[in-house]
């Protein structure tokens, strides 16, 4: 039997068995709805709603999905501290981090209270209906952000969850891997490709996104970071030119 849950960490990693020290497969965001299959010992094994993505994360990670709990605002910066008074001088409980969602409750001095477990500088969010209008323009904004395999946050992501993330924040939703992504978005390009701004590039294993005709952005391992830099760098590195894909 199934039973509802939502993420009410910062950040809860999921992993593809219940071992702290397993690999992180990726991570779920506060306010992220998910299905419970089964609990063992420290762990429960869930669905994530936002992608449909299965693995185990700690139980502790998990809350109640409960009706009087309905997001109205997602952090809309890179990442936002919730505080436990409406006050900037006091110390941080902990930080969210983008698109995560949270339900607003109260507001003072320009703070947001969410849930009744902190207040978020009111900048910080956005309406739950908020859309950016240029995903590329959102993925720039994680230029220098470390590359983390799995990772799903503005402390470290890889190349697929900038590309979710930054079709998130467009109201484009997205598988989490760069294989489904490589099927499922937009249509393949074929020919003498001229890149177009938003075009997503596939190789084996990656993706990056158009910044224009002779540039991209992409989280990667090279450089351990996300980055800025010609396409054709990175067609030296690999050998190989990419398949692309315009939404």
């Amino acid at each position: 039997m199934s039973v509802p849950a939502r993420i009410i960490a910062a950040a809860a990693p999921l992993k593809g068995r219940p071992d702290f020290a397993a690999e992180l497969a990726t991570e779920l965001l506060f306010g992220e709805r998910v299905t419970v299959g089964f609990a063992r010992d420290d762990w429960a094994e869930v669905v994530n709603a936002t992608d449909g993505y299965r693995g185990f994360v700690p139980a502790e990670t998990l809350g109640e999905d409960a009706d009087s709990v309905q997001p109205t605002h997602k952090i809309g910066d890179l990442r936002g501290f919730v505080y436990g008074e409406p006050n900037m001088k006091t110390t941080p409980l902990t930080a969210l981090s983008f698109l995560s969602t949270v339900q607003v409750t109260g507001e003072k001095n320009g703070f947001f209270e969410i849930e009744h477990e902190g207040w978020i500088y009111h900048r910080h969010l956005v309406a739950l209906d908020h859309v950016e209008t240029d995903p590329v323009a959102t993925a720039l904004r994680f230029l220098g952000v470390p590359y983390l395999w799995g990772g799903r946050t503005s402390l470290g992501l890889d190349c697929s969850a900038l590309v979710q993330l930054s079709l998130a924040a467009a109201g484009i939703a997205a598988p989490r891997d760069s294989g489904p992504q490589s099927q499922k978005l937009g249509q393949r390009v074929v020919g003498d490709v001229r890149l177009q701004r938003g075009d997503l590039c596939f190789w084996p294993g990656h993706v990056a996104m158009a910044v224009n005709e002779t540039e991209i952005v992409h989280a990667n391992a090279h450089w351990m970071s996300v980055v800025r830099e010609p396409l054709a760098d990175l067609v030296a590195r690999v050998d190989r030119a990419p398949d692309v894909r315009r939404l």
